[in-house]
């Protein structure tokens, strides 16, 4: 009877861990078809010529940024947006980077752990989104321009 009941719970286990993995696969599964579409299409149109990182960013419109190097080599953000609406680029040359960003917030508010940096577009103006939890534990989103790095947005305590 024990080893019954022993083969049963490793047997459960084992189901558990293999639908844990499944639901985390197919979960994110979307999101990276999503980001591989945003490459593809940058690469496409020869925006970009190697891809660094690519992310989804979201405000009232969802976008993919890609961060990679143009033909020049030149460090650049292209902004991929949902359907067959028209791309942007912008140069980082001379833009606040994600490090300054960060050291931005962590200069000026109670930061307990910082979550993402992500680059993206905000009433036609690039910004940093700097996700965080303050020492209230509480989340918080801040949007600083990614030309000067002035505060354009707060959203505290949620």
């Amino acid at each position: 009877m024990r080893q019954w009941i022993t083969f049963i719970l490793g047997f459960l286990s084992f189901l558990a861990v293999i639908i844990i993995i499944l639901v985390l696969f197919l979960g994110n599964k979307p999101y990276t078809d999503t980001e591989d579409r945003a490459i593809e299409r940058a690469k496409s149109e020869q925006l970009i010529e190697e891809v660094e990182r690519a992310y989804v960013y979201t405000t009232v419109n969802a976008s993919v940024t890609v961060l990679g190097t143009n033909d020049k080599g030149e460090l650049t953000a292209v902004f991929v947006p949902e359907g067959d609406s028209e791309m942007q680029t912008l140069s980082l040359t001379d833009k606040i980077t994600a490090q300054q960003a960060r050291e931005l917030v962590l200069n000026e508010m109670d930061v307990k752990k910082i979550l993402h940096t992500k680059l993206g577009m905000a009433n036609e103006e690039p910004v940093w989104e700097v996700a965080f939890v303050d020492e209230k534990d509480t989340l918080n989103y801040v949007y600083l321009s990614a030309d000067d790095g002035q505060w354009r947005k707060r959203i505290l305590n949620l």
